[in-house]
């Protein structure tokens, strides 16, 4: 497997040296980043050139501003940012874009609801279950916060928590754990955005509820985490999607579990369906199938 998804990634890398979301699609930070991350997890000499060229398409399309846009066509800065921090990080000549990234994403939070709605809120005359004061990160600056984009944040904060002492890093953090677990569903896990919606609990999705628990990792003893991680084990005896499995992998492996059983899950999904030759998840499988937790850990 390993071997395999390092070879498509190869093959998959477009002449600009980014990755599109497929083989021969238009280059984007997410994908680039997700494989940049996978490959440069392995330390094989002979996969340099590729990282190289990954790296000098994501650092020459940083915005001014400190982050990176979602794809090219666009200039404004994105949730997009955290990923090209990730993948920056471990390497040291590239560690102050890096930096200059998470001073741009400490300043971005979530758009509240605003007075009138948040006086409706506190009222109880709306049908949703959340609180209006956490802010964490969204999707693009100025929007709503969605448990996703602020996980991402999480992590890429967390990874360059030693080099930003004297910033308001710890208190965006802290903000951002809180939004999370405010956002959890009942019985553990996360949906998308709320936990409950007209009156109704909404469900817990797999996939993020194992980034959460990523972002979360370093509260691995909190109630909220183990009762999240036994949602995640549920979850999973139901669906097998490659891009779920990797997820879950990954997260399981952070917090300690025996991931071999859903390694070999995770090797017949690919055979079965190749994972639709989307870049992301073969990246995240190839990082799922050897020690590639390890560049999510904080």
């Amino acid at each position: 497997m390993i071997g395999t998804a390092i070879d498509f990634l190869l093959k998959a890398q477009n002449p600009d040296g980014g990755w599109g979301m497929g083989k021969g699609r238009r280059s984007i930070t997410e994908a680039t980043s997700f494989a940049l991350l996978s490959l440069s997890a392995f330390g094989d000499k002979s996969l340099a050139n590729s990282i190289d060229r990954g790296l000098n398409w994501l650092t020459d399309r940083q915005n001014s501003d400190g982050g990176w846009p979602l794809d090219t066509h666009l200039k404004v800065s994105s949730w997009t940012t955290s990923l090209a921090i990730l993948s920056l990080t471990p390497f040291e000549d590239h560690r102050q874009k890096a930096l200059q990234a998470a001073i741009w994403l400490i300043q971005q939070q979530g758009r509240g609801l605003g007075w009138l709605t948040s006086l409706i809120y506190r009222l109880k005359k709306l049908d949703v279950q959340l609180n209006p004061d956490l802010k964490g990160w969204s999707w693009t600056p100025g929007t709503f916060s969605w448990v996703e984009p602020t996980a991402y944040a999480l992590i890429a904060l967390k990874k360059l928590r030693p080099y930003l002492r004297g910033t308001q890093a710890e208190e965006r953090i802290r903000q951002g754990e809180l939004m999370v677990y405010d956002r959890m569903c009942e019985g553990g896990g996360w949906n998308y955005g709320n936990s409950k919606v007209l009156g109704e609990n909404l469900w817990a999705y797999p996939d993020t509820t194992a980034l959460a628990l990523i972002a979360l990792q370093d509260h691995y003893k909190a109630e909220p985490n183990q009762l999240s991680l036994q949602a995640l084990q549920k979850m999973l005896t139901q669906i097998d999607s490659g891009y779920t499995l990797s997820w879950s992998i990954l997260c399981f492996s952070l917090y300690g579990h025996d991931v071999s059983e859903w390694i070999k899950l995770l090797a017949r999904n690919y055979a079965k369906t190749g994972f639709l030759g989307e870049t992301k998840t073969m990246a995240l499988a190839l990082l799922a199938s050897g020690d590639g937790h390890r560049v999510f850990r904080v």
